[in-house]
């Protein structure tokens, strides 16, 4: 038996010997297909960076559908019957480009490129699924799922926002010298892919059985009878029905799993009937349910509630992952992880719908999805989710989210609640909270006490409230916010509840609470952007798409890991260290080795060089750095060896087989700064080089207000799109190396130091970055020295991509700092004296300093009379780096902190207190004023004070904060200009690595102008260290 589905109009018949049981879609595009549009990052349905559409036959209906699926996520073994559609397939250099792809490149919404495939499949997709139109709202509401870490989105929805039906004139605008935008399809009415969907042309009464290595099997079922048939022949082997498979995104599936059952095409649990309730098929995905749910809200009034449901479904993962994840499947999760914030079963066990449990021989029984989360429903099948009718003259619902992010978030605290009444008092209520305690839904209590009383009265209201406090004790499980937190915001929106319903229950509510009641209501983003520009200069200074731009968009643009495989080529994976400030005692490989296809592992002791990575000590601090930890383990995260497989799923499996002995140390340990603070750790804080003393601060007078705090910023990860990823290969003279690393030759000189070969046997390449934002700078070489380690030891090509995880864990973030300040302050708010004590959380060492901090906390002030003392802390955890604007992101917000704190303790408007505290003869005094009348910041700033004083509980702010940037210059880098004598065009290398700052294209336009001939005939090659 086989699987068989299309790629692109391509035929595919994959059978059980090919792949492995969970090779997932993109596994299969990229490594099978070889298209490598399709991008490969978080594993998890989160970033959308692999987005591909999906095209089938309903299998209830028989209509066809087309969607966006999350290919990282999606099997491929679940495809059987479907088309696949890749960026690829939409357009490209030889076939010309889609629509979607013209207009990202066109409007600039491409920097580092690496998301872009997955925009363009994103917008595609849903340009299919609406039949070509769709409203500026939808594209919006439909892009939760796709990151871009580097450009902010407001070029990428303004590009896509030009396909809409009601697009903005002044976008249109922008699109009338792109040509033949879009075809037409004649069959489905949207944007042409080229290709027609040979989906249908498998037999739907035909089930799969496929077997594979591990005793593991895949079944594709068309029938209920069908699951319980294999129930019973598979004795106790662990097995899982497969939908959308995106619980695998939460929490990631057990290896031991054997029995894999497609379920995704039967009928009884994709199929769905109205009658005095609404009866859903379990299988039904949520993007599915909410259509379902719209429909039959506007036609009958006792489903009205459906369209609250709609919305609070909406905020439900993101459009992807909806798209195929089902009713069952988000359930299951809260079935075997109770913690799982589900929004599904808190709206679900609000509204009193009951589910229905399907066992062997027919037998059904009823449930709420209360009593379902705690059964066991080993051999048991969710059918189906049955939603009564209410009233809306006796119930009332509504339920709140409380997230993050506006999208693509799980809640901090979730709530829903039902009233059934009686004239104006509640015969019986439903008061349910999520991220409260995995055992906690309702607050029975409150639920009893509100019985027979007026909802809306302050009295009850307030009793309600004291109650409900006394039964909500949040537990704190990180990354959990804090219990008080939580606690307060689930009163809050039981508060919330009460003056969202007011009107509608014809009860007076005071003007100023109102506003209380409602949800803020994001409208659609908007902005501009303008250039200035000396025609005489172009191109040197005209406003340009990016030249690798439809490169980006298309999926042409090639990263490091978009080689193509190479022959004999192995995988490797970090194994990484759990046990903090512990002496290693033993690593045993054995039972990883053991694995078929496991070829070897390589810790500190096979480094025939230099176990390090960190050089140039004079710039980039003091301490070395090991590739592998040879003995003491110095933070959770920390590489001991690396495992080197035939496949990347093979060698992430086998890492984790092998077993590392530890030895506890006399070392106390300290995760974070806050905690070497706490402890008065005097012995892992440091004093930097670069606290500052201003010269009139020794003399400065006490001022008339004294104002003191504390403020802190926590680390952040850099989120690059393209994780840490190295390629090695072996040649004839040496090694080629294809590190996506920002720094060439510091890549060079540890790898040459590590293998103990010359400088001049490495070849280094770098095409471009999927992100750099300096977690690249110096921790891409411990990726590249693994790598190359693996590769020289094997004689064969090795490919080091990390997961998202060992990513986190094993590579350093942005530097956290806490601030402990005092300021003296005249009345007028003219700082008389400062003093700051800032510290860094430095990680494992105190390499790469944070010295800049001290100038950027100046900022725009005059700051002879402040003192800053600098300090550095060690903690456990990996070694800081440089990220985004390092140093100048703290020492901004430090100051700018302590000038709103300033404002606030002189009642002084924050402006004037900055403009109190700027040197006369700085450019942004002059240029202050000016700002302050252009925007009308004292007009609004009134129109916001009257708005706060009419209502209680929603407010509005304005700020604007001054920003001064010294840039600093680091020398030239070289490049090398080629000049064809036959026909004049020109190839220009150089020193810089492109990774999203458009530095190609200003290369180019630099050369053109220079030249005087034109950019079409200039051509920017890799970076390299030759």
């Amino acid at each position: 038996m086989s699987v068989t589905f299309t790629v692109n109009g391509t035929e595919y018949v994959v059978h059980a010997t090919e792949i492995n049981v969970s090779t997932s879609l993109n596994t299969f595009i990229r490594n099978h297909a070889h298209l490598t549009g399709t991008k490969f990052m978080c594993l998890e349905g989160g970033c959308g960076a692999c987005v591909v559409n999906l095209t089938g036959l309903h299998p209830v209906s028989g209509e066809p559908f087309s969607y966006a699926v999350n290919s990282c996520l999606f099997p491929v073994l679940a495809c059987h019957g479907m088309d696949i559609t890749t960026v690829e397939g939409i357009g490209g250099k030889q076939q010309g480009y889609h629509a979607t792809q013209k207009l990202l490149a066109h409007f600039n919404g491409t920097q580092c490129g690496y998301c872009s495939p997955g925009m363009v499949m994103n917008m595609y997709s849903l340009l299919e699924s609406k039949k070509g139109k769709v409203t500026m709202e939808e594209i919006e509401n439909s892009f939760g799922g796709n990151i871009c870490r580097c450009t902010g989105y407001r070029p990428i929805l303004d590009a896509f926002k030009a396909l809409a039906v009601d697009a903005d004139p002044k976008i249109k605008e922008k699109c009338q010298d792109i040509e033949d935008l879009t075809k037409i399809c004649p069959k489905t009415g949207s944007a042409c892919a080229g290709k027609c969907s040979a989906a249908g042309k498998i037999n739907p009464n035909k089930g799969l059985h496929l077997s594979f290595d591990e005793q593991k099997e895949w079944h594709k079922v068309y029938n209920v009878s069908d699951i319980f048939a294999i129930f019973e022949s598979i004795g106790d082997n662990p097995y899982t029905l497969i939908g959308g498979n995106t619980a695998h995104g939460v929490y990631r599936r057990s290896d031991a799993i054997k029995v894999f059952i497609d379920i995704n095409a039967v009928q009884e649990l994709r199929a769905s009937s109205v009658g005095s309730s609404l009866t859903v098929g379990a299988g039904t995905s949520l993007t599915e349910l909410m259509d379902l749910l719209t429909f039959t809200a506007k036609q009958n009034n006792s489903f009205s509630y459906f369209e609250h449901l709609v919305r609070h479904i909406d905020l439900i993962a993101n459009v992807p992952v909806r798209n195929t994840g089902t009713i069952a499947g988000n359930l299951s999760i809260k079935n075997q992880h109770p913690e799982f914030p589900s929004d599904l079963y808190l709206i679900l066990e609000a509204t009193d719908a009951k589910l229905t449990i399907l066992e062997s021989q027919g037998k059904t029984s009823t449930v709420r999805p209360s009593e379902y989360v705690t059964l066991d429903m080993t051999k048991k099948l969710l059918l189906n989710v049955i939603l009564p009718p209410l009233d809306p003259s006796i119930y009332v619902y509504r339920s709140f989210k409380i997230m993050p992010r506006a999208q693509n978030a799980h809640a901090y605290v979730n709530g829903a609640f039902l009233i059934k009444l009686e004239g104006s008092n509640i015969v019986s209520s439903n008061i349910c909270f999520g991220g409260i305690d995995p055992r906690f839904t309702h607050a029975i209590k409150t639920e009893e006490f509100l019985k027979g009383k007026n909802l809306l009265t302050n009295e009850t209201i307030q009793g309600a409230l004291k109650i409900l406090a006394t039964e909500l004790s949040p537990d704190w499980v990180l990354p959990d916010a804090a219990p008080e937190y939580r606690k307060n915001l689930a009163l809050s929106l039981f508060y919330k509840f009460a003056l969202n319903i007011a009107p509608e229950l014809k009860a007076t509510v005071k003007n100023e609470f109102k506003s209380g009641g409602t949800v803020l209501d994001r409208p659609l983003s908007s902005g501009t952007q303008s250039f200035d520009t000396v025609k005489e200069n172009w191109p040197l200074t005209k406003n340009i798409p990016k030249i690798e731009g439809l490169l980006q968009t298309s999926g042409e643009a090639k990263y490091a890991n978009d080689l193509p495989k190479f022959p004999n080529e192995l995988y490797a994976a970090f194994v990484l260290g759990t046990e903090s400030q512990t002496k290693i005692t033993n690593i045993d490989a054995s039972e990883a080795l053991k694995l078929p296809g496991v070829v070897a592992f390589y810790s500190a002791k096979d480094i025939p060089g230099a176990n390090n990575f960190m050089y140039f000590k004079g710039f980039m601090g003091p301490h070395d750095e090991e590739v592998f930890c040879s003995e003491k383990l110095i933070y959770h995260g920390q590489p001991v060896g690396l495992v080197v497989a035939e496949t990347f799923n093979l060698a992430n499996r086998a890492s984790k087989l092998v077993k590392v002995q530890y030895e506890k140390t006399s070392s106390k340990r300290y995760p974070t700064v806050k905690d070497v603070l706490r402890a008065k750790a005097t012995d892992r804080l440091n004093d930097m080089p670069y606290s500052t003393l201003g010269e009139e601060f020794e003399a400065a007078p006490n001022g008339a207000i004294k104002v003191k705090g504390c403020f802190e910023i926590g680390g952040q990860y850099h989120y690059t799109m393209e994780t840490q990823t190295a390629v090695c290969i072996p040649i004839e003279d040496g090694m080629d190396v294809y590190s996506a690393t920002q720094w060439i030759d510091f890549t060079q000189i540890a790898i040459s130091k590590l293998l103990n070969v010359p400088e001049n046997s490495l070849n280094l390449y770098v095409r471009r970055l999927g992100g750099g934002y300096g977690s690249k700078g110096t921790r891409a070489t411990l990726i590249a020295c693994a790598a190359a380690l693996a590769a020289h030891k094997t004689q064969r090509p090795v490919r080091l991509v990390m997961t998202l995880e060992a990513n986190m864990e094993a590579i350093g973030k942005r530097y956290g700092v806490i601030s402990n300040y005092e300021v003296d302050v005249e009345k007028d708010g003219k700082i008389t004296k400062l003093y700051n004590e800032y510290v860094h959380d430095f990680g494992s060492c105190l390499n790469e300093s944070m010295g800049h901090c001290a100038e950027f906390f100046r900022n725009c002030y005059d700051n002879k009379a402040w003192k800053t003392v600098a300090k550095g802390a060690i903690t456990d955890s990996a070694s800081n780096t440089w990220c985004r604007a390092p140093g100048t992101t703290e020492g901004i917000a430090m100051v700018e902190t302590i000038m709103e704190h300033v404002a606030h303790a002189t009642g002084l408007d924050p402006l004037d207190v900055r403009m109190a505290n700027m040197p006369k003869d700085l450019k942004m005094y002059e240029l202050m004023p000016q700002f302050r009348a252009d925007v009308e910041y004292d007009l609004r700033k009134k129109e916001i004070e009257q708005f706060n004083r009419e209502n209680r509980w929603r407010k509005r702010g304005i700020a604007v904060t001054p920003m001064r940037y010294p840039l600093g210059y680091f020398g030239t880098i070289h490049a090398l200009v080629s000049i064809y004598h036959t026909d004049g065009t020109v190839v220009i290398t150089h020193g810089g690595i492109e990774m999203g700052q458009g530095m190609n294209t200003k290369v180019a336009q630099v050369a053109a102008y220079v030249l005087g001939i034109p950019m079409e005939k200039i051509s920017i090659k890799p970076s390299a260290n030759m």
